[in-house]
């Protein structure tokens, strides 16, 4: 059988499933974590991550560089231990590129979800076998091959 790479889509969803994460737009009083843009009186953006949105604390939580909020809110959701509700609109995540963290965890974390896949019979991240092979090739086998060689 030869390996294949699997879409974009299913390692952002691999990366979802294995944080437990759930992206509601509506979940405006229920989330774990909240991620927005607000103005401020003198009309800049400002970028906000939190935990609480009753109790934002401006020095830890509010940004002014939209290109800090995604290590933010990856940040955030890699400490919620398996479930994770992030509020934010699909409009804002696609306009700080949020797909992209999660692609770029999706390389960190994918020998973990092999790990998963190969030892939980109940592990189901949509991944065919083809794909699983190439977690295997790309994730396990040349990093021991590399080692060994080095």
């Amino acid at each position: 059988m030869e390996s294949k790479e699997p879409t974009q889509e299913k390692m952002i969803d691999a990366v979802k499933k294995y944080y437990g994460l759930t992206i509601d737009e509506n979940a405006y009083q229920s989330a774990d974590i909240y991620a927005y843009e607000e103005t401020t009186s003198d009309g800049y953006s400002v970028y906000v991550v939190t935990h609480n949105m009753n109790n934002v604390c401006i020095s830890e939580d509010v940004y002014y560089y939209d290109s800090d909020i995604p290590s933010a809110i990856m940040e955030m959701i890699s400490y919620s231990n398996g479930h994770c509700t992030l509020y934010a609109d699909q409009y804002f995540l696609d306009d700080i590129y949020f797909d992209d963290t999660l692609l770029e965890e999706f390389s960190e974390i994918a020998e973990k979800i092999y790990d998963e896949i190969t030892n939980d019979d109940e592990a189901d991240y949509g991944f065919d076998m083809a794909e699983i092979l190439w977690l295997k090739e790309e994730f396990t086998e040349s990093e021991e091959i590399n080692q060994t060689v080095s």
